[in-house]
């Protein structure tokens, strides 16, 4: 009988376990859709279908990640099986990512509910960049801006802070110009000052945001390791 009850969770999409002494079941989600969506034209609505299953009713499915992505399904709660509707429309160049999850519900004492999350992946056709930092040693920074889409950065301007608001950070030279060319990469230097904290030595986290015709990334960090000293 035991044998039996293991093939039929098998079948049903279900883990058969033991636990305290007794056996339950829990109930798999399987979620099935294209990850990765190729390139994409900026400014073009597009669409994918994701098959979710499990062996007890759906509690729901939810989209995360890049708000470009949205998600309709509203057939999916209290189903065992549904189709979900992902939709994507970005009006800028970059890489995009989220995450589709389906959660299955616990039924009785016997029947325990899961999770499964898959990551969906879109590169749209444009600018793009990646931005790093390092230490100069003379309490200043330089960021490399690297353009690695298929279009120009356009007049890419940069904002500096510091972490947690320690000292200030100012933005004193680049070589970017009005555009950066695909293949080509440009610097910015970033000065730190630590203002009216007493001397000695520390490490200053630098913060450097890139704006540009593209999707804005998070802000790229440089740490300097310096002697801190009044203005």
């Amino acid at each position: 009988m035991r044998r039996l009850l293991m093939i039929l969770a098998f079948m049903a999409g279900s883990a058969f376990a033991q636990r305290g002494g007794g056996y339950y079941i829990t109930s798999r989600v399987t979620v099935s859709g294209p990850s990765d969506w190729g390139a994409l034209q900026p400014s073009t609505l597009y669409e994918n279908e994701y098959n979710i299953s499990a062996g007890s009713p759906l509690l729901g499915v939810l989209l995360g990640g890049d708000p470009e992505f949205t998600l309709n399904a509203d057939t999916c709660p209290g189903a065992s099986a549904c189709t979900a509707t992902v939709s994507f429309l970005a009006e800028v160049g970059g890489d995009y990512t989220a995450t589709i999850s389906g959660r299955s519900s616990n039924v009785g004492t016997r029947v325990r509910g899961s999770s499964t999350t898959k990551t969906i992946t879109a590169h749209v056709v444009g600018a793009s960049y990646t931005l790093s930092g390092s230490d100069n040693g003379n309490s200043t920074a330089t960021y490399t801006l690297t353009s690695t889409g298929e279009m120009d950065l356009v007049s890419p301007s940069f904002e500096a802070t510091t972490l947690w608001g320690v000292g200030t950070a100012t933005v004193t030279g680049s070589t970017c110009g009005d555009a950066v060319p695909p293949g080509t990469s440009c610097t910015i230097t970033v000065a730190f000052s630590l203002g009216g904290e007493p001397d000695g030595y520390g490490v200053a986290v630098l913060l450097l945001q890139a704006y540009a015709n593209t999707k804005q990334q998070p802000p790229a960090r440089a740490v300097l390791v310096l002697p801190l000293v009044d203005d």
